[in-house]
């Protein structure tokens, strides 16, 4: 990727070479979101917005699924490797439909709780996280998009959330994306 300087901003290197980004989930990775269709679900103390970059992937596709993750007014939400909270995770359900990559989110805050003279990660602003998917290249998953079949994909958010005075109970929110499988194109 360059930007209009002509600066090369990023660069991506795929092995092998049958499994690729599309063009949506390289927009949705330099972007921080995927501009996909979004279903909104509500927490005790949060609301998670889920998108996905592609609503149509062929397999061996890498495919970039999002969650906007806003905490409520004067709430922050534990970062991952907090010791002490339930820091706010992703996971998804294992299935030989699709290989994870890392997930990536941005840079936590620090926040200190004056009465206990502590000292933690949050994130108390709306961000994302971002996980990445190829789609197996296998017989069984060419057969499903040789059909038309719709992948999905399904997990959990676990979090938990505070404010000045209360640390709530940690919640579980089931999360789900779905992406229609099309054969590859030769061109």
């Amino acid at each position: 990727m360059i930007d209009r300087g002509g600066r090369i901003l990023s660069r991506t290197f795929e092995q092998p070479y049958q499994e690729r980004r599309s063009a949506t989930s390289l927009l949705a990775q330099l972007a921080g979101a995927s501009p996909g269709q979004a279903t909104t679900l509500r927490g005790g103390q949060a609301t998670f917005v889920l998108t996905t970059s592609d609503a149509i992937a062929a397999v061996g596709h890498r495919v970039t699924l999002s969650v906007r993750v806003t905490p409520g007014p004067k709430m922050h939400v534990y970062a991952p490797g907090q010791k002490g909270y339930i820091p706010i995770a992703l996971t998804l359900t294992p299935d030989a439909a699709f290989r994870t990559h890392a997930i990536r989110l941005p840079a936590s805050t620090t926040y200190h709780y004056k009465p206990l003279n502590e000292t933690v990660q949050v994130y108390s602003a709306p961000f994302t996280i971002a996980q990445d998917i190829t789609i197996a290249l296998t017989p069984d998953m060419r057969e499903r998009a040789a059909r038309g079949e719709v992948l999905t994909i399904a997990g959990e958010i676990e979090y938990q959330a505070c404010d000045d005075t209360v640390c709530y109970r940690p919640e579980t929110i089931p999360v789900e994306w779905k992406v229609t499988l099309s054969p590859i194109v030769r061109g």
